[in-house]
Formats: C-alpha cells, structure tokens, sequence
C-alpha cells in the first residue's frame, strides 16, 4: 500500500485491545497510518483518569510514533439530548472533558455522539430531543472553540432507540441550525449502512461539513462492525466518491481486534492493485 494511503488511514481502539494503550499505539505505528482515534471512557482512556502530566507522556508517545490523535468522546450513560436535565447537563459536562483533554494531547477532532430517544417515549418527543441536542451542541461548540478543538457530530446506525441523526438531512439540519465553526461531521459509513442509505450521496451532501469518516463493514441490517469486504457496503463506490473531495478527509478503521484491521488493510491493498489504481487516485492529494 502506498505511503498517501497509509497517511489518510486511521485505526480506533478496539473493543479486544489486548494490554495497554502502548500496545495499540505500537500496533497503529506498525501498520503505517497516521491518524489514532482514542475512546475518551473505560475501560479504554478515562480523560478524568490522567493528569495533566500523564497527558503530557501520552502526547509525547504519541509525536515519538508519528501518529496524530483523534479523540471520541464517551458514549456510554452519555445523552446531550436527554429529556432528563440532570443527565444532560452531565453528559455535557463529560463530554467538554474530552475536548479538554484534546487539546492536551494536541488532538483537532472530539468525536461525539447526537444522543437518542428510548423507544419508551412516545414518537412526538423526539422534537424535544432535537431541541435540546442544538443546545447542548451551540454550547459545547462555542467552549471547544476557546480550546482550540472542533466537535464531529456523528450519524448513528440503526438500533432500539429513536435516532437523532440517521439521514443526511437530519446530519445537515443540526449542522446548519447550529452554524458553528467549531462544528462538523463524522460520517459513519457503516452506520449509514444499516438504513440501506445511498453513500455516495450521503458523502456529497455532506462534504462541505466531513471532518472525518469511519469505515467498516456489515449486511446492511445492524451495526456488525465487521471486517472491509465481509459485507455488502459499496466500498469501491465510496472510496470513489472520497476521490471526488476537494480535501482529505481522515478515514478511520472501527473494528473488534487487531486481526480485523489487518484483514481490512489488505483488503484495502487488493483495491489498491486493481486497474485504475483506485486508491492512489483518491489519497494522491496532500
């Protein structure tokens, strides 16, 4: 695989890391890419966990690897559009520490999720939802700014709660009702996938807003997180589409093991060999 590929390739931690995070960060290393994304809870990386000075190793580790982090806010007991005040606030509140905490580790990009309804509700109060996903979002966007982050808000796939953000309109609403420069988008493409979404249209309508995307695979069906090529996604389609973007965007392997990555990355370079050169046309910008 070419050294452009490699550099617009990311790896998140995964749910069998096996020992700590120096492992996965020598694994990333190894593999050639450049970007870490780092799930800011446990049992992966607590931001509350570390001091300023364990942060500080952190950064050095990660400048001593040439990897660039990328940090995914807490998703689970976390909801910044929770009907609940006391749990929205505190979801805020978690949240806002891993933008802290990038900026520490000199990271550009916080990953958040937009929060859900549990289907307990009835349909009509995911209006209200909404409502309080926009303001936890116009307030979190204008404290990242102070901290020199931006905040990816990120599409979730299909599952038992009632979904704030599934559709690009409804990723392109909150961007635009927002309008905020600290704000943009993690494109799931996975998670796209699970609505049966056309992704290539999904990757257009959005390009103005992609800050980052993440890339795995699945049926079409529920959220599998399955190696590339193990599923239906029109992986082809959609690395063609990247091609077409103005800018690089980083696109970052969600998988379960480390053997998933590396059956992805050659899959990734089975692409790569095939005429036409697929993947040197897209990754050849700066």
């Amino acid at each position: 695989m070419t050294l452009r590929l490699r550099e617009r390739l990311g790896l998140s931690t995964f749910r069998q890391m096996e020992g700590e995070l120096d492992f996965f960060l020598d694994f990333a290393s190894s593999c050639g890419v450049r970007y870490v994304e780092i799930r800011g809870e446990r049992p992966y990386l607590l931001p509350q966990d570390l001091g300023r000075g364990k942060a500080e190793e952190l950064r050095a580790k990660l400048e001593e690897r040439g990897l660039e982090p990328i940090i995914h806010s807490p998703v689970y007991d976390v909801n910044i559009a929770s009907l609940n005040p006391l749990i929205r606030r505190a979801s805020i509140r978690q949240t806002l520490e891993s933008a802290r905490f990038a900026s520490l580790l000199g990271a550009r990009v916080v990953i958040i999720h937009p929060g859900r309804l549990p289907k307990d509700f009835p349909r009509d109060y995911l209006s209200n939802s909404r409502i309080n996903l926009l303001t936890s979002l116009t307030v979190m966007a204008r404290i990242a700014g102070r901290l020199g982050v931006s905040l990816a808000v990120e599409n979730s796939p299909r599952g038992r709660a009632y979904r704030l953000i599934a559709t690009p309109q409804e990723h392109l609403y909150i961007l635009r009702r927002v309008a905020s420069p600290h704000l943009g988008a993690l494109l799931d493409l996975g998670h796209a996938h699970t609505w049966g979404l056309d992704l290539r249209e999904y990757i257009r309508m959005l390009a103005d807003y992609l800050l980052v995307c993440h890339l795995h695979d699945n049926h079409g069906h529920e959220d599998e997180h399955l190696p590339l090529g193990r599923g239906t996604m029109d992986l082809k389609g959609v690395l063609t589409e990247l091609q077409g973007l103005e800018r690089a965007v980083p696109l970052v392997l969600v998988l379960r093991k480390k053997e998933d990555v590396l059956e992805s990355l050659s899959y990734l370079e089975g692409l790569e060999g095939e005429r036409g050169g697929i993947l040197k046309r897209i990754f050849r910008r700066g």
